[in-house]
């Protein structure tokens, strides 16, 4: 008996297809990293150029059939993209730090500065008292006006920039000390005020704002603790850094949880079904609401993308082989396709080769099908044991020849298991199942 060989096969189809989806998968994570990396304000368009010109660079490679480099510059690109975001991501948080400890030292310079000439019983002018106790001041307006307060406590040239009573007020509250800038003031006030929990809370906040969350809900807790003593902001402060961290957390998790379904997106993007369009609005309905159950998207979206990536490999596979034997001289018809599918197997038969023929199956559930050599006629008649093995011989050279088209091609075909020619009767008709035969591919 002679069985089936098993084979499997690779098409170009079905590598442009793997290459096209890798591309649109590239393109979500663009999408990210600018949208982002935008948010936090750490990119310029010189930066979203250069990535743009890597891009192209990359999809030129699927017209030059350079499938391989193209796949493995994709995953190259989107790590980078992937861990890129995330540098930009920590320098804006560093940077809101920065920004919320410079507040805080300049409220406290300010409040310094205010204390200072209440102590003297000194009264300073209305608008610069305003400019010193805004809530909403900005750094640089409390600095300015920290700058005029410090005006007053040094001595002046007598050019008239200031008047006699302000020198007079300079003198009585600078006696015995040596004149300060703004920037010394300002480092004294921060060396004896800020507070290691304070601290924590501005780097907590600076990468919220990486993850572009809202920190407004812990706006009143912040402002609780910075009004406790500092003998009690350690005490106070636990549970608020504790929250600070688990929304951190969470935002961290969303945020890999989004580059997911974006990438999950892309792919479906490639996919023509009703039902991969459909699954494609559910995920951007979870992106833009920030579901928390989208995880399970992500496991359906998963099982969808490769229930249809084999199935439409599968048809290429099956479309190949058959225009492969159709160039071979075998006799291909409309609707051998479908059959193949709905009955598991076909017989292809050649003209130029009366009585025999050959069988393909598999293919469907697996990459992996089988073709043999089969006997055309009734399986009761006698064979002649000599033409079936030069049979078998003719067609394990055109199986060769196959391999040689599909690889002209762009594809790949590769033998799994095989048995030698001849070793076993050749199977006639239908009804016999055997182990498979082998031919030596060269």
């Amino acid at each position: 008996m002679s069985g089936p060989k098993a084979f499997r096969i690779v098409t170009r189809a079905e590598i442009i297809s793997i290459c096209r989806r890798n591309l649109a998968r590239l393109d979500a994570a663009i999408e990210i990293w600018t949208s982002t990396c935008k948010r936090n304000g750490t990119i310029d368009q010189s930066d979203i150029d250069r990535v743009i010109a890597r891009r192209d660079e990359i999809r030129r490679m699927l017209d030059a059939d350079r499938f391989t480099d193209l796949q493995k510059q994709v995953v190259a690109e989107i790590s980078y993209l992937n861990a890129d975001t995330e540098r930009r991501a920590e320098k804006a948080a560093e940077s809101e730090a920065k920004r919320k400890g410079d507040l805080r030292r300049a409220k406290s310079a300010a409040q310094a500065l205010l204390a200072r000439f209440e102590t003297s019983r000194i009264e300073i002018p209305v608008d610069l008292r305003r400019e010193l106790t805004t809530p909403a001041a900005s750094v640089e307006s409390l600095n300015q006006a920290v700058s005029k307060g410090l005006i007053l406590l040094q001595p002046t040239d007598g050019s008239g920039a200031v008047t006699d009573r302000q020198r007079a007020l300079a003198d009585r509250l600078g006696a015995g000390d040596r004149r300060l800038t703004l920037e010394e003031w300002t480092s004294r006030q921060a060396v004896t005020n800020d507070d290691q929990a304070l601290l924590k809370v501005d780097k907590f906040l600076g990468e919220l704002a990486g993850l572009g969350i809202d920190p407004s809900p812990f706006s009143a807790r912040i402002a609780a603790l910075e009004a406790e003593p500092r003998a009690r902001q350690a005490l106070v402060a636990d549970s608020l850094l504790l929250d600070l961290n688990s929304a951190i957390k969470t935002g961290r998790e969303r945020a890999r949880l989004e580059r997911d379904l974006a990438d999950r997106h892309a792919e479906l993007s490639e996919m023509k079904s009703v039902e991969a369009a459909a699954l494609r609005v559910e995920i951007e309905r979870a992106i833009a609401k920030s579901g928390a159950s989208d995880q399970e998207l992500v496991k359906r979206a998963d099982f969808l993308i490769e229930a249809e990536v084999r199935s439409m490999a599968a048809e290429e596979r099956r479309r190949a082989v058959l225009e492969g034997l159709a160039s071979l001289g075998y006799e291909v018809s409309e609707g051998m396709m479908t059959a193949w599918v709905s009955g598991g197997r076909i017989v292809l038969r050649k003209p130029a080769n009366p009585g025999y023929g050959v069988e393909l199956s598999g293919g469907s559930q697996t990459d992996v099908m089988q073709v043999r050599a089969v006997g055309l006629g009734n399986p009761a008649d006698p064979r002649d044991a000599g033409r079936d093995k030069d049979m078998e011989t003719i067609w394990c050279g055109e199986f060769e020849r196959l391999q040689s088209l599909v690889a002209q091609a762009g594809g790949n075909v590769s033998i799994e298991s095989a048995r030698p020619a001849g070793q076993f009767p050749l199977k006639v008709g239908g009804r016999y199942r055997g182990p498979a035969s082998r031919c030596r591919s060269r």
